[in-house]
């Protein structure tokens, strides 16, 4: 529980999500014991008991810190969670919200937009509840065919036909995991699958299991062993948590690691004396404190975005309070035990939930239609550019969607290609469709910088990115344009490719490849110009957005969701990326635009410019800001070549 809380708290540990498998395998073993012994006891399970304690256990618990959440959201989410919290706690409160997060989280568990969302943490409670629908049936079927089949069947018979449920379980679901991960199936989906579900973490849960019913020989067998088995346990839990990170490709093999150490941490810890004090009162509270912690995080980083981790640091230990509280008003005061009463709570933890969901949504609407609220909104759309039609890798030449293609019937054709860089100008290029009776088509690929592959890769070993870039190129070169504007992160092209080699090595290769692109695209006839990247404001942190916002952060002030307040430009990257654009417009006779001074007027960048917020992140222009541009970029396509300045 303490790796999780301090890994969400972004404090040393880069891979503490780690200690969800460990809570995986203690639980295992803890519903492992409780089971096998109902079982070796009265030779049957009484679900109705089993089932009675762990909804009395979880299930009040987690209905209040839903009710709660869900009525605080409208206010203290950030902006970026888009409902979804509400419709995760729907979901949390059917013991589904893993597959709720698999079906419409973006990127998986690790991704930005996901990490916004305060409900987030409650995909392993759905797994651990799924986990207990199913465990508990198997492991009563087949020991009631173990008895049945001769009524002089040792104990430790039964136990073997135990060991080899848990054995089968454990192979598959490791298997389908690594397969998943690995296999022919592999992609972001399948890896995000491998993480939310219960059929590829059911492996964990067995790990656990499988300490139940391990024969006696494989205990350790005296006090320096199990010590030293216990260093050997909690170290590689820690060393897992220390060694992995978001980057780790998860869970795949590196999920062994640390599913193993608490195996045998827990084997080695069964003769041990119990921990001090203050660790069995955190134990006590672990389950209240998982519950609570993150959306307390999520909560004061989206109202403190310029104040670093400390926010949240203060966050997850302060979420403690309410910890203890829901212990002491819930898990430990005295709960219906008859069957009737039981049911009639669990109802009502079930509907709770839903209620909560629909008084929020007046609270919503009166928030959102705040103006400054609004704005906020409106420059966190940012997302489309990353995932609407125009931004995601549709060639020029292919039926590129009715959005990319403006005005079809217009007298001049103009076509803005690149990454996201010329997505964020859509709307200004879209917008003077009409107006300069041109036909507009936007292809552009969000990542994916516009530079001509080598010509000499067969077709089937490009990247998808390469494919779109040579496809584009092909169809300019065989359906030639009247315009063609090319856009892309220069700066970041030479972060992104640096590796072992020197900057001046990275700048040679790409100044070559952005030449041969723009004098292909000149050589078809089309009037070319190469737009140039904007330098970015200096942020106080280098994932933000208006999406990590809340309402009442941007109620305070906007300039709270935004960079240090006119922060000056021109950083030695794109200083940098401005002397390769310009040479290399020069060298291949193409037109160079830059429209920086529109966006950040006298050298200066700041969020709130007359009432529009400008970036809709840390390296893009809100769709208000690229409206601002319609102007300047007016008079570009007006006017004679040559070059024009923004």
């Amino acid at each position: 529980m303490l790796l999780v809380v301090l890994y969400h708290a972004k404090v040393v540990f880069r891979g503490g999500y780690v200690g969800v498998d460990v809570f995986f395998v203690i639980s295992g073993y803890v519903i492992g014991r409780l089971l096998i012994d109902e079982l070796l006891t009265t030779d049957r399970l009484s679900f109705r008991a089993f089932y009675t304690r762990r909804f009395r256990r979880i299930l009040p618990a987690l209905a209040l810190m839903l009710v709660v959440v869900v009525l605080v959201s409208p206010l203290l989410a950030p902006f970026g969670a888009e409902g979804r919290t509400n419709a995760t706690a729907a979901a949390s409160a059917l013991f589904s919200a893993n597959f709720y997060l698999f079906a419409n989280e973006v990127g998986g568990y690790f991704a930005t937009a996901s990490t916004l969302n305060p409900l987030l943490h409650t995909w392993s409670l759905a797994v651990e509840e799924q986990f207990y629908l199913i465990i508990p049936a198997m492991l009563a079927v087949v020991w009631k065919l173990s008895v049945r089949r001769s009524s002089q069947r040792s104990t430790g018979s039964r136990l073997t036909s135990a060991r080899l449920l848990i054995a089968v379980i454990g192979i598959a679901s490791l298997a389908m995991c690594l397969i998943l991960s690995f296999g022919p199936l592999h992609g972001p989906r399948a890896i995000s699958f491998a993480y939310f579900s219960p059929f590829t973490r059911a492996w964990e849960f067995c790990a656990g299991l499988a300490l139940v019913v391990l024969p006696a020989r494989f205990a350790f067998s005296n006090r320096t062993l199990r010590i030293a088995a216990a260093i050997v346990g909690y170290g590689g839990i820690i060393a897992s948590a220390l060694l992995l990170s978001d980057a780790t490709l998860f869970p795949g093999y590196a999920a062994i690691l640390p599913v193993v150490a608490t195996m045998i941490a827990i084997q080695a810890s069964m003769h041990i004396p119990r921990a001090a004090a203050p660790m069995v009162w955190l134990g006590d509270n672990s389950y209240g404190w998982y519950l609570w912690h993150w959306p307390l995080i999520v909560f004061a980083g989206a109202y403190w975005t310029r104040s670093g981790d400390l926010p949240l640091v203060i966050a997850a230990f302060a979420s403690l309070i309410p910890a203890v509280i829901s212990r002491q008003l819930l898990e430990r005061r005295a709960v219906p035990r008859v069957s009737g009463h039981v049911i009639a709570l669990t109802a009502a933890c079930v509907i709770l939930p839903f209620l909560a969901i629909l008084a929020s949504r007046p609270v919503t609407h009166r928030i959102d239609s705040n103006p400054s609220v609004a704005a906020a909104i409106k420059a966190a759309s940012i997302q489309p550019l990353f995932s609407d039609p125009c931004g995601r890798g549709d060639r020029l030449g292919d039926a590129l969607a009715e959005k990319c293609l403006i005005n079809p019937g217009g007298t001049t054709t103009i076509v803005l290609v690149g990454d996201s860089n010329a997505a964020q100008i859509n709307p200004a290029v879209a917008a003077l469709a009409t107006e300069l009776n041109a036909r507009v088509e936007l292809s552009t690929y969000s990542g994916c910088t516009f530079i001509m592959p080598d010509t000499e890769t067969p077709s089937s070993k490009l990247s998808r990115c390469e494919r779109f870039v040579r496809g584009n190129l092909e169809e300019l070169a065989t359906n030639p344009r009247d315009i063609v504007l090319v856009a892309g992160a220069t700066a970041l092209r030479a972060d992104k490719v640096r590796g072992d080699r020197t900057s001046a090595e990275v700048d040679a290769e790409y100044t070559r490849g952005l030449e041969a692109t723009l004098t292909a695209i000149r050589a078809t006839g089309a009037r070319t110009i190469l737009i140039a990247e904007p330098s970015k404001p200096v942020w106080s942190r280098p994932d933000w957005a208006p999406k990590n916002c809340s309402p009442l952060a941007v109620l305070d002030s906007i300039e709270r969701c935004a960079f240090v307040p006119f922060a000056p430009v021109g950083a030695a990257d794109f200083a940098r990326s401005n002397r390769i654009e310009t040479a290399v417009a020069e060298s291949a006779g193409v037109e160079r635009w830059t429209y920086v001074d529109t966006i950040c007027p006298d050298n200066r960048c700041q969020q709130n410019l007359d009432g529009s917020a400008m970036w809709g992140d840390s390296k893009h222009i809100s769709p208000a800001a690229a409206l601002r541009l319609v102007p300047g970029l007016r008079d570009l396509l007006r006017s004679s070549t040559g070059t024009t300045p923004g």
